[in-house]
């Protein structure tokens, strides 16, 4: 035993090396010690060296000993953050037993300390101190009352809904984003008129967060959300719009097609892009006829909305939108193409190829190799392997890759002299997804 105590302290003196692996090297050496390690590793915590102290804190942690639990609350008021999150973390991974010391430092002076220590709690995950945290929603310092928050998310713990749901209102963003996101992973439905009244917040971030978390609520937010189709604000329409679509229910269908017709170009946006995800091709006509919208956002969005369907009646569509203005309808048409994925969109994507916007060209290039027919294909990659634009040339040996013609090995080959490094390096790996091999001139293999 004297020995494995006498091992540990020159262990622990080690941990002044200045290399971060060597210092992971001793940690690992201290784990295997167990028990001995921790008296010398709990003095360790007092030295001077901030990265000793932050070393011996991360090596009681994964040792998990109770008794070095007050010492690691200590820390949690440490001069340096490191020492400071690298205790919390060990008192994480210690667990059930150091929650009691947890929550006697929730309520402690320290305010770095309080909110390490709901962190803390927060991970270790026992719903039963949900009600103390709660307490804590009071605290004086914003740091603590955030992490107290997030903290509540983490256990989802039903007891903290309704105090949360306060916290949505709050003039600090952060505050009220980090609610926001609490209730999401809480899922209480009484949660979910709330979340949508956040949406009029005047953050964009509170409101970002609100949305996500009414997306995660799934089939029961639908019935409010499509009421707030009807809302007044045009902010909760748009991101009405936006989470129906990312829920897929399909009661949404004929409301999002009465929002085509909204005063506002967002929500037009929005209900676009949502109606490919709950859409049938029934509302392919519906899409078809804002492709003449007098805005590009609104063209792009039925474009994608349209590609979304997936359905073959959608490509003549999609195909007409590669001459659109606007590049960036475009290049969305290209994509949509590719996703659609049937024989007849080859034809227009090999027409694409021609674009004059080099990131249309780049996506015809790819939707063509990720549709994966070859006839017609691999004649028109061939000849954008020439292409001006070096971005291009790449994605044209990415798709060629994905098609996996022989043909073309030659081809592909010519450009081990291009100017470009990244170029050479893409026809190498393209030559060697087809035929298993580096190249070999065809004259070579003869």
């Amino acid at each position: 035993m004297a020995s494995a105590n006498k091992q540990a302290s020159d262990l622990v003196a080690k941990l002044k090396a200045k290399s971060a692996t060597s210092r992971d090297e001793v940690i690992d050496e201290l784990i295997q010690l167990g028990a001995a390690a921790v008296p010398p590793l709990i003095k360790a915590l007092r030295h001077k060296d901030y990265k000793v102290r932050m070393a011996a804190a991360q090596a009681l942690g994964r040792i998990r000993n109770k008794e070095a639990i007050s010492a690691l609350i200590e820390t949690l008021s440490d001069s340096s953050k490191n020492a400071q999150e690298a205790a919390a973390d060990a008192l994480t991974k210690i667990g059930p037993p150091a929650v009691s010391a947890l929550l006697d430092a929730l309520i402690g002076k320290d305010q770095s300390a309080r909110k390490w220590a709901a962190e803390a709690l927060g991970s270790i995950g026992d719903e039963s101190v949900a009600h103390e945290l709660v307490a804590r929603l009071s605290d004086a310092n914003i740091e603590v009352q955030r992490a107290v928050v997030t903290a509540l998310g983490a256990l989802k713990s039903k007891k903290a809904i309704q105090p949360l749901i306060g916290v949505l209102s709050s003039d600090n963003v952060e505050l009220a984003r980090a609610a926001a996101e609490a209730l999401g992973k809480i899922r209480g439905s009484v949660a979910v008129e709330p979340l949508i009244d956040t949406l009029q917040s005047p953050s964009d971030d509170v409101r970002r967060a609100a949305a996500q978390s009414l997306a995660q609520m799934g089939t029961r937010a639908v019935p409010p959300l499509l009421e707030a189709l009807q809302s007044p604000n045009y902010m909760v329409r748009r991101y009405a719009a936006e989470i129906l679509g990312q829920i897929g229910d399909e009661r949404a269908r004929q409301p999002l097609l009465k929002s085509l017709g909204d005063e506002n170009d967002r929500v037009v946006h929005y209900a676009a892009i949502a109606l490919g995800e709950v859409g049938k091709e029934s509302v392919i006509p519906h899409l078809a006829k804002l492709l003449r919208h007098a805005q590009a956002s609104v063209r792009c969005a039925s474009v994608q909305g349209l590609a979304a369907i997936g359905s073959p009646k959608v490509v003549p569509h999609l195909a007409a939108m590669l001459d659109d203005e606007d590049w960036v309808t475009r290049l969305t048409a290209a994509k949509g193409l590719g996703r659609v994925g049937s024989r007849t969109c080859i034809p227009h994507l090999a027409r694409a190829l021609r674009d004059d916007e080099w990131s249309v060209r780049l996506h015809a290039a790819l939707s063509l190799g990720h549709i994966g027919i070859k006839k017609d294909a691999v004649q028109a990659l061939e000849e954008t392997l020439k292409d001006p634009k070096s971005t291009v040339r790449r994605g044209a040996c990415e798709a060629l890759a994905m098609l996996g013609d022989a043909s073309c090995v030659d081809a592909l080959g010519a450009l081990s002299r291009d100017e470009d490094d990244k170029v050479q390096q893409a026809a190498a790996a393209a030559i060697f997804e087809i035929v298993g091999e580096e190249y070999v001139p065809t004259k070579a293999r003869r």
